[in-house]
C-alpha cells in the first residue's frame, strides 16, 4: 500500500529536482493511461526552475486554424479541455520542489493498459536501441523485420518503448543529417573519414567546368593489397545503376588464389563516354602505383575500348564472352528459331578451336550455313576475333577468366540490398557490406584449406604430394584433373635437337595433336595448348613429358605464386610509399576480440545465479570507473598496451572471484 501511495501525486509531495517531478508525472500518466506535457516553467535569471505546471495533453482546446477555409480534410480533435494538472514550486527553505496545486479527475476516457505504450510521452528511443537500429540498417535488414526482431527480444511491442513510426522517423532524420552537406559534401566527408580510418584509402573525384562532381573512384587498403597479389587479370563492368539517378556503378574485379571474387576498385560515373573512362582508368592506375594488368576484360562498348587503348596500350583487351552471346541473341535472334544451331556453332568458334586454321574453316562454314555474309554484327565481330576467339587468346593471360560475370555477380549481391530512393551514404554502406561478404568468403576458404586435407587420387605420387602442399584446394583440384588426364596422353613421335626435345603428344580417342618443347638444361617446358601461359598450371601434355623424363616434382618456375597458399605473403606499398595495413587498429581489434568472449561467458554464466549477478554488476561498476580514469574519460581506441594491463588484470580478477563463487576450477 505504501508503494501505491507513493506512486500517486498528492499535495505536499516533494522532489529533489524539477526533472524528478517531471519524470514522476510522466510515469504516473503511463500507469493511469493519459499523455502528459509541460504547460509552463518559470525560471530565474540563472536558469533555475522556480515553478511549473504539468498537465494532461488534452488540456485546453485547439485554436482555430486560419487556413480552415482552404482545408478539406480537417484533423481530428485531440483536446477536450481536461482540467488535470500538477503544479510544483521551489521551496527555498528546504531546497526542494513541492506539489502545491493538484487536480486528477479527467473529463475523457483513459487509455487501456495495452495501448499506453503508444502514448507520445511513453515513447523514447534509448541510445542502445538507436545503436542497434543503426547496425541493422547498415546490415540491410528491412525496417519491418527489424522492428519485429527487436519486439520479440523484449517480449512484445508494448515493452519496446517506441513504435514503428518512431523507428522510421529516426532513420529518416539520421539520413537527413548524413546528407546535411548535400550529396557532394557528403561524399567528400565520407572519403575523409575513410582516410582518417586508414591513410592508404585512395579516392579520386572529377569535377566539370562548373566545379560539380561528375565521376568518383575509390579503393580501400584491402583492394590495393589484393590488386598487388592478384591484379594480373581484371574484369571491368558498368552494367548496373545504383538508384533512380541511374549513375553507372563501375567495378574492377578479379580472382584470388581460391578462384573467388576480389574487388580492386569501384567508381560512380556521370556518363559512359570515352573521356570518363579515360579519367577512370588513369585514377585506377594511380591508386595501384601505375601497375597495369596483363589482361582486362570488358563488354563491347567502343568508348571503353578507345579509353583502354589510350591509357593502357600494353594491356591485352579481351571481350566478355557472356556479353558477346547476349549481343548475338540480340542481333541474330531471328535466325536462332526453329531448332537452329547458330548459337551452338558460335560458341564452338569462341571456345573450341585451338588452332587458327581450324577456327577459320569453322567460321567460314558458320557464315555460309546461316547466310550471314551481309550481317554487319558478324562482320564487325570477326574483325576483333583476337579479343574473343580461343585460338587467338592462347598467349594471353586469362587465368580461366573469359567474362565480366565476376563483377555482375557482385552487382547482383549489391542489388539485393539497394532501393530506388537510396542516398549516396547508404549506398557506400551497403557497398562496403557486400565487399566484406566477399572477403569473408575468402576467409572461409582459408579456414577450409587449413582444416581439410586434399584427397590424392594417387597417394604415393611425389608430384601430387608437392602440388597438394603448394596449391590452394580449388587449384589443387584443377591440377589433379590435369594429372588424371595425363594417363590418357601418349607420345606420337619425338624429335631430338642439340639441347631441346620436341614431343608430339596425342590423347586417347581424340584427334588433336600437341607439341611440347623441353629443355632439360634449364628445366624449360612449353606446350602448344598454352594452358600454363594463360591459366598458370601445367597441362596434362607437359606432365606426360615430365613423367617420361623421370622428373618427379614441378619445376619452381611453373608454380605460379598467385595460385599457392602463400599468394598473399609479401609487403605492399601504397601511393605514398607506406606499408599498406588492412586494419591500422589491428592491436586494438585483436584485444577487443579476445576480451569480448570472456565478458560474454561471465555474463551468461552469472545470469542463472542471483549472488553472481550482484557480484558481477558491482565489479563492472568499479571496473568502469577505473577504465574511464585510465583513458581520461575519452575512449577513442588510443589506449596504449601499458594502460590496458590494469584493465586486463581487472577482468582476470573478476573471473577468479566469479569462479570461486560458483566453485568452478580455473
Amino acid at each position: 500500500m505504501d508503494n501505491e501511495f507513493e506512486r500517486k501525486p498528492r499535495l505536499g509531495k516533494q522532489f529533489n529536482t524539477w526533472e524528478e517531478a517531471r519524470d514522476f508525472w510522466n510515469d504516473y500518466g503511463g500507469k493511469i493511461g493519459f499523455n502528459v506535457r509541460t504547460e509552463y516553467l518559470n525560471k530565474s535569471k540563472d536558469g533555475m526552475v522556480l515553478s511549473g505546471r504539468f498537465v494532461c495533453s488534452k488540456e485546453g482546446f485547439r485554436k482555430p486554424d486560419k487556413r480552415d477555409c482552404l482545408t478539406t480534410n480537417h484533423r481530428l480533435e485531440t483536446r477536450t479541455g481536461c482540467p488535470v494538472k500538477m503544479g510544483i514550486k521551489y521551496i527555498k527553505d528546504i531546497g526542494k520542489y513541492q506539489i502545491h496545486d493538484l487536480f486528477d479527475e479527467h473529463n475523457h476516457q483513459l487509455h487501456l493498459p495495452e495501448t499506453t505504450h503508444m502514448l507520445a510521452s511513453q515513447r523514447k528511443l534509448s541510445e542502445i536501441q538507436a545503436h542497434e537500429i543503426d547496425l541493422a540498417d547498415d546490415a540491410g535488414i528491412k525496417q519491418r523485420s527489424l522492428f519485429e526482431l527487436m519486439s520479440r527480444q523484449v517480449g512484445g511491442r508494448e515493452n519496446l518503448g517506441y513504435t514503428r513510426v518512431d523507428q522510421k522517423n529516426y532513420l529518416r532524420n539520421k539520413r537527413k543529417r548524413n546528407m546535411a552537406y548535400g550529396e557532394a559534401g557528403s561524399i567528400l566527408h565520407h572519403f575523409q573519414q575513410k582516410c582518417v580510418e586508414n591513410p592508404s584509402f585512395y579516392h579520386g573525384v572529377q569535377l566539370d567546368v562548373e566545379e560539380q562532381i561528375t565521376n568518383i573512384f575509390w579503393a580501400d587498403a584491402r583492394m590495393i593489397m589484393d590488386y598487388e597479389y592478384f591484379g594480373d587479370v581484371v574484369t571491368f563492368d558498368t552494367t548496373y545503376s545504383t538508384n533512380n539517378a541511374y549513375r553507372p556503378l563501375a567495378v574492377f574485379a578479379g580472382f584470388n588464389h581460391f578462384k573467388r571474387v576480389v574487388i580492386f576498385g569501384a567508381a560512380l560515373l556521370y556518363d559512359e563516354t570515352s573521356a570518363s573512362f579515360e579519367w577512370l582508368f588513369r585514377e585506377f592506375l594511380k591508386a595501384h602505383k601505375n601497375k597495369k594488368p596483363q589482361t582486362l576484360f570488358t563488354d563491347q562498348d567502343p568508348a571503353m575500348a578507345k579509353a583502354l587503348h589510350e591509357v593502357m596500350p600494353e594491356t591485352y583487351h579481351g571481350l566478355c564472352s557472356w556479353h558477346l552471346m547476349q549481343n548475338g541473341i540480340k542481333h541474330l535472334g531471328a535466325r536462332m528459331n526453329n531448332g537452329s544451331n547458330l548459337l551452338r556453332d558460335l560458341k564452338f568458334c569462341m571456345y573450341k578451336y585451338v588452332e587458327k586454321d581450324d577456327f577459320e574453316i569453322a567460321w567460314d562454314k558458320l557464315v555460309d550455313d546461316y547466310d550471314l555474309q551481309k550481317s554487319g554484327w558478324i562482320t564487325s565481330l570477326y574483325k576483333i576475333k583476337e579479343k574473343w576467339a580461343k585460338c587467338y587468346m592462347k598467349n594471353a593471360v586469362t587465368i580461366g577468366m573469359r567474362s565480366t560475370q565476376l563483377s555482375e555477380s557482385f552487382n547482383a549481391d549489391l542489388k539485393s540490398c539497394l532501393k530506388p530512393d537510396l542516398d549516396i551514404i547508404q549506398f557506400f554502406k551497403h557497398f562496403d557490406r557486400v565487399v566484406n561478404d566477399k572477403r569473408y568468403n575468402e576467409l572461409q576458404c582459408e579456414f577450409e584449406s587449413r582444416q581439410k586435407l586434399p584427397r590424392l587420387k594417387m597417394e604415393h605420387s611425389p608430384l601430387l604430394q608437392q602440388a597438394a602442399q603448394t596449391y590452394t584446394l580449388p587449384m589443387f583440384d584443377l591440377f589433379q584433373k590435369e594429372y588424371d588426364k595425363y594417363s590418357a596422353a601418349y607420345i606420337k613421335k619425338l624429335k631430338e635437337g642439340e639441347t631441346t626435345y620436341e614431343y608430339f603428344i596425342g590423347m586417347h580417342k581424340e584427334d588433336e595433336e600437341f607439341k611440347v618443347l623441353f629443355d632439360p638444361s634449364i628445366d624449360m617446358i612449353s606446350c602448344s595448348c598454352k594452358i600454363f601461359e594463360s591459366f598458370g598450371i601445367l597441362c596434362c601434355h607437359a606432365i606426360k613429358v615430365l613423367d617420361v623424363k623421370d622428373i618427379k616434382s614441378i619445376p619452381n618456375q611453373y608454380i605460379l605464386k598467385r595460385w599457392t597458399r602463400e599468394a598473399k605473403i609479401g609487403c605492399v606499398k601504397d601511393t605514398h610509399g607506406r606499408n599498406v595495413q588492412e586494419d591500422v587498429n589491428l592491436d586494438s581489434a585483436q584485444w577487443y576480440r579476445e576480451v569480448c568472449p570472456k565478458l560474454v561467458r561471465i555474463a551468461t554464466s552469472a545470469s542463472d545465479c542471483k549472488e553472481a549477478r550482484i557480484f558481477v554488476e558491482n565489479a563492472i561498476r568499479e571496473l568502469s570507473k577505473q577504465v574511464y580514469d585510465i583513458c581520461g574519460k575519452n575512449l577513442k581506441y588510443q589506449t596504449s598496451p601499458n594502460k590496458l594491463s590494469p584493465i586486463l588484470s581487472g577482468i582476470s580478477q573478476i573471473q577468479k572471484q566469479y569462479y570461486s563463487i560458483n566453485n568452478i576450477e580455473l
